[in-house]
């Protein structure tokens, strides 16, 4: 598909935003976009993701120049929602619910919840339990076999439910435009109430976790 054919759909919103838009006076580059948040283990109603700022967080948890702005227009294709937890190494384990994640990933707040887009006070965009409906790799198990822990590997069987992969994510239909003078949000919502964290003896033991959404795009930018 040639740059044009790229841009033709969204001709019209990008002359709007700048008065004229000439497609071969820019490039296209695959982009991403990725911002985190702490979910407490009291859980909360409203989680608002690309507030923060590469000078206000560390790079692990956005890498956002400005405040609910983009660097250059750009086209969402694709998202995957993400987590991740700080101090993974857990002594804690008695068979409990209380002392595994994976009794949130299964029964808690990973299986409810709204995710919205908002762009310019409108709403764009809303997908229910979207950690079942946009989780990262698509929730798949990276697995290795007997075969591969028979060779001199003294850590298996191996199976991460739900690791990162840059293969598969939950596909945008229909694709939007995001301009870099729009002011956009995306938040998670719990509309029916809170929900606590279930694994209480893995975080808030000296242990934060932390949510987040993942952008995946075309960026439109000026020449270089």
């Amino acid at each position: 598909m040639t740059q044009t054919e790229i841009l033709n759909p969204y001709m019209a919103q990008l002359q709007q935003i700048y008065g004229s838009f000439d497609p071969n006076n820019v490039q296209t580059r695959r982009r991403s976009y990725y911002s985190f948040v702490a979910y407490p283990t009291a859980g909360q109603s409203v989680f608002q993701f690309f507030g923060q700022t590469i000078g206000s967080a560390n790079r692990q948890l956005t890498n956002l120049q400005r405040s609910g702005h983009l660097d250059n227009p750009f086209i969402l294709k694709s998202l995957r929602t993400r987590y991740f937890i700080t101090g993974q190494k857990n002594t804690s384990w008695a068979g409990t619910d209380a002392s595994t994640l994976y009794s949130d990933i299964v029964n808690g707040f990973f299986t409810v919840g709204v995710l919205r887009c908002i762009i310019s006070s409108k709403e764009w965009f809303q997908l229910p339990s979207p950690f079942q409906y946009a989780p990262a790799a698509y929730g798949m198990p990276k697995v290795f076999t007997a075969g591969t822990q028979g060779s001199n590997i003294s850590e298996g069987p191996y199976a991460y439910p739900g690791e990162p992969g840059v293969d598969s994510a939950y596909l945008v239909d229909p694709q939007f435009l995001i301009g870099s003078d729009q002011n956009f949000q995306f938040t998670i919502e719990y509309p029916s109430g809170v929900v606590p964290i279930i694994g209480s003896t893995v975080v808030g033991n000296n242990t934060t976790l932390y949510i987040g959404i993942d952008l995946d795009g075309i960026e439109i930018r000026p020449l270089q």
